[in-house]
């Protein structure tokens, strides 16, 4: 167990450098109250996550994470804290970038953000056809808009298809994930993202609104 647990602990670190935030921000609906005076049209800010596939900044994540969105943002991870006397386990926050929405595929629910820098860390690409039934696998990603989180599990099954009538082929697992996991890779033990969280497991994870 002790093999084990170290085996996820450095499998976590390999992978964790490449997932980032993703907050969406664009306008819904106002709910205005009689007399209130508010705005038809309110702010409305929600967050995914997203994992980084080349050092010049190109980002995966799902589709409905930045659908509809006016501005796009994304949360850099930041190293861990040491285990120095004095040092706060609690980590600072990553730095935030504007991002570009690249291109989507809306019947994959996929799309491609781009971000400035160079050199930007990012885990190897794996082929989802090699997963097998039982497999362990981990889930990184923001869940309930808190960044860098991880789980464990095992792949309870393969090409799964909700709706015969599409083409959406899913990978089903026990790995514990929560709204805003949306966009976050599933890796296998080797590393390689072999899938990404997508509606309906994982929506996006919303943020109060502000009037418009």
């Amino acid at each position: 167990m002790t093999a084990l647990s170290d085996a996820i602990e450095a499998l976590s670190a390999q992978v964790g450098p490449g997932v980032v935030q993703i907050f969406a921000t664009g306008y819904a609906p106002a709910v205005n109250e009689p007399g209130s005076g508010t705005a038809l049209l309110s702010t409305r800010t929600s967050t995914g996550s997203g994992v980084v596939v080349d050092s010049e900044g190109y980002i995966v994540t799902n589709l409905h994470v930045v659908e509809g969105a006016r501005r796009l943002q994304v949360v850099l991870p930041t190293p861990r804290p040491g285990a120095g006397p004095g040092t706060s386990i609690l980590k600072a926050r990553g730095a935030m970038l504007g991002a570009q929405l690249i291109g989507t595929d809306r019947e994959t629910d996929l799309a491609v953000l781009k971000v400035a820098g160079k050199e930007n860390p990012h885990p190897e690409l794996g082929e989802s056809d090699d997963l097998h039934q039982g497999e362990l696998v981990l889930a990184l990603g923001s869940p309930l808009g808190l960044s860098n989180s991880a789980s464990f599990g095992v792949v309870s099954s393969v090409a799964r298809q909700l709706d015969p009538d599409t083409p959406m082929i899913y990978i089903q697992t026990d790995a514990p994930v929560n709204p805003g996991n949306s966009g976050g890779p599933l890796v296998d033990t080797q590393g390689r993202v072999t899938g990404a969280w997508c509606w309906p497991t994982s929506p996006p994870q919303a943020l109060p609104e502000r009037p418009a």
